[in-house]
């Protein structure tokens, strides 16, 4: 089952037909993606049954972690890029040194925010202004999951990587099986079924950090085993500076994105914390299927991010086009039949996880207009793709920061504060924020600034003994 060549997996995305190999490449993305929104929605619905202040502190807290991973994920952004890129060079030697730069820094990264995280959890609710039984539910999900923050950057680092040669199946078998795990493990260690427990809010964070050591453990002997596309060695952890540069250098701007991002929903949260309980239970509720509408379309990002980034190093720019326009053209498609759904079914959905009339009215109006902007939101992620597969990572970095610092935290203070429009304001921020910024990345991309290489020829390559 696990076992696949890097040139095998490399053929597939710079040759044939495009549509046919980005629909090849996502669907096991997609995939992964439903199984990682299903961490959030079972994380959701059995805290929604332990109580108001479970789903309202897992919605409060949620930010907080986002901004965390958002610093590793940016970090494997370069290892994707580089394998990618040396991947479709058919230099697997220098995509096998990357992976182990990769896996190198980003676990020391993780150690290092994993300490700070832990200790400044409860200041930094605190600072947000909940309620303090909110912030003490918050306060003890974010330490449990911030001391297992090396566990959550495996995550991404053993997706990324895989993603890079081309291998999305394989991180798609590894998320189901810790989704199953995390699945049994919920309800009995939030209601303390049996001989375990109860741990309430904390028992969903422990049950999640569990789920994803099963993950990282088979996920690195995977891929140090060589049986995959890439093949770690011990010689390849050994930091050489000159390359953990570069990754700092690429994966950094992309983490400068993602924290600035989630920067700003950490204040949208706040601002919704000022609104009321009912309006951020109503925020957490909805921005769950908002998530699940998005699957398939941040698999179709990733995908062409790979074949973007696979095509680029074998000097196939014409192809890399036609593959960035294609992932737009279908993530459009996606995401319009997606809003059609959660346009009729809003009112609905909401209760499947809470009958509260207050929280079901504030989150139909949420998606009642959230859902106008799946289009866009599909539009961004693809674009954004297509920079971190080509390595040009200010350009996502700066679509993200546009959208949340530009657009969104501006209007949300004008609209629900001044304009005393409460959540509607919110509501009416996001759909504005979304097509403002889809229509600026679709005016940059069109620019072909992103076709240039990162990797470098072979004699420029720094020492590697």
């Amino acid at each position: 089952m696990f076992r696949r060549s890097s040139e095998s997996l490399s053929r597939r995305l710079t040759e044939g037909p495009i549509a046919g190999s980005l629909l090849r490449l996502a669907w096991p993305v997609m995939l992964a993606n439903l199984f990682q929104t299903l961490y959030n929605f079972v994380d959701r619905f059995w805290l929604a049954r332990y109580g108001q202040i479970g789903i309202a502190a897992l919605a409060l807290s949620w930010p907080l972690i986002f901004l965390v991973l958002s610093i590793g994920s940016g970090m494997t952004v370069a290892g994707t890029a580089l394998v990618a890129q040396y991947t479709g060079a058919k230099r697997p030697e220098e995509a096998n040194l990357a992976a182990g730069q990769v896996v190198a820094f980003s676990g020391l990264l993780a150690v290092i925010l994993a300490v700070v995280g832990f200790f400044a959890a409860r200041p930094l609710l605190t600072l947000m202004g909940a309620e303090a039984a909110l912030v003490d539910a918050g306060a003890s999900y974010l330490q449990i999951i911030y001391a297992g923050i090396p566990l959550m950057f495996s995550t991404f680092v053993i997706t990324a990587l895989l993603n890079g040669v081309g291998d999305t199946v394989t991180p798609m078998i590894l998320m189901a099986g810790s989704v199953a795990l995390n699945l049994a493990l919920d309800p009995l260690l939030i209601f303390g079924w049996g001989p375990f427990p109860e741990w309430g809010v904390s028992g969903a964070a422990a049950a999640t950090v569990l789920s994803r050591t099963a993950l990282a453990v088979v996920g690195f002997a995977l891929l140090f085993s060589g049986r995959l596309g890439i093949h770690i060695r011990r010689r390849h952890l050994r930091l050489r500076w000159n390359l953990v540069r570069r990754i700092a250098s690429i994966g950094g701007l992309a983490s400068i994105g993602q924290t600035g991002t989630a920067i700003g929903f950490t204040i949208m949260n706040a601002a919704l914390a000022r609104i009321g309980t009912v309006v951020l239970s109503a925020f957490g509720i909805g921005n769950a299927f908002v998530s699940l509408a998005l699957m398939p379309v941040m698999g179709l990002g990733q995908a062409t991010s790979t074949m973007v980034g696979q095509n680029l190093g074998a000097k196939k720019v014409p192809r890399a086009w036609k593959s960035a326009w294609s992932g737009m053209a279908i993530s459009s498609v996606v995401l319009a039949a997606a809003a059609v759904v959660v346009l009729i079914f809003r009112a609905d959905l909401i209760r499947m996880f809470m009958d509260d009339p207050a929280v079901v009215a504030a989150g139909s109006d949420m998606l009642l207009l959230v859902a106008f902007a799946f289009p866009f939101m599909g539009i961004i992620q693809v674009t954004m793709g297509v920079y971190q597969g080509s390595g040009h990572t200010f350009y996502s970095m700066f679509f993200g920061l546009f959208r949340l610092w530009a657009l969104r935290v501006p209007l949300v203070y004008i609209l629900a504060f001044a304009f005393t429009m409460g959540a509607n304001g919110v509501w009416w921020a996001m759909l504005a924020s979304n097509f403002g910024t889809a229509a600026v990345s679709v005016a940059v991309f069109v620019t072909g600034n992103w076709t240039r290489r990162i990797i470098r020829e072979p004699r420029e390559l720094p020492d590697q003994q």
